[in-house]
């Protein structure tokens, strides 16, 4: 099979790798490699699309964008086994190796997606099966251990928006901050701006081209005055 077009040459090895999982895990796990390099088009390979609907050209997902810019993750071999939920609101189960060069730095993210659909509706049936009206049972049998009710409860899913292309991806980061601040984004104050420009920040906002100018246009102000923002926290968080 061909490679992808534009793939890192240093990602090459990793094609087989991705498309080998894909046939082996089955069509319920999606598998990607991301060329961290280029967020705006990071989805190099995508194996099984359809559990989040994205494919091959599209953008890094906001919770990838965090994980580049946080220090948190930069001596983690990846985040593995948490939950999300993709576009259509179906919980998924997702895992994210992250690719180093030899500098220990992050190039590719592999990342592997798993369609809980059918495993929730398993354990459903699993647990009606076994369900007893405790109500109606007079004396336990000896060495007996009553259900707990905790079977089936789910941990809160990551936030994490499986996004088509840049402009949403971008899009859903400042819906996010709008709905956080109850207002549009242009009648901010200047510390509330910096605010949400230090949180953009933080996110990896700003690791999409294009960002600085579409932020600029939702403030009302020009580039040059998010740049000086950026800066400002910049030199904060070093100091």
């Amino acid at each position: 099979m061909t490679a992808p077009q534009k793939i890192n040459p240093r990602l090459k090895i990793l094609i087989p790798v991705v498309r080998g999982l894909a046939k082996i895990l089955g069509k319920d796990y999606e598998v990607n490699l991301h060329d961290v390099s280029m967020p705006e088009h990071s989805l190099v390979l995508c194996e099984n699309g359809y559990v989040t609907g994205r494919s091959e050209g599209g953008p890094m997902t906001d919770f990838g964008l965090f994980m580049l810019q946080s220090e948190e993750y930069q001596n983690k071999d990846g985040i593995y086994n948490y939950l999300a939920k993709n576009n259509r609101g179906e919980l998924i189960k997702c895992s994210c190796i992250f690719i180093r060069d030899e500098n220990e730095k992050t190039i590719a993210f592999l990342c592997i997606n798993y369609d809980l659909k059918k495993a929730i509706a398993a354990q459903e049936l699993i647990e009606s099966l076994v369900k007893v009206d405790m109500g109606k049972i007079e004396q336990y049998p000896e060495n007996f251990d009553p259900p707990s009710g905790q079977s089936g409860k789910f941990p809160e899913p990551v936030r994490e928006s499986f996004a088509q292309d840049l402009e949403e991806v971008m899009g859903d980061s400042l819906a996010q901050a709008k709905r956080r601040i109850g207002k549009p984004l242009q009648y901010l104050t200047k510390p509330e701006k910096k605010q949400v420009i230090k949180e953009l920040h933080d996110k990896g906002f700003f690791l999409l081209k294009g960002a600085v100018d579409t932020l600029a246009a939702e403030m009302g102000n020009t580039k040059f005055t998010i740049y000086a923002y950026i800066r400002d926290i910049q030199k904060n968080s070093k100091s």
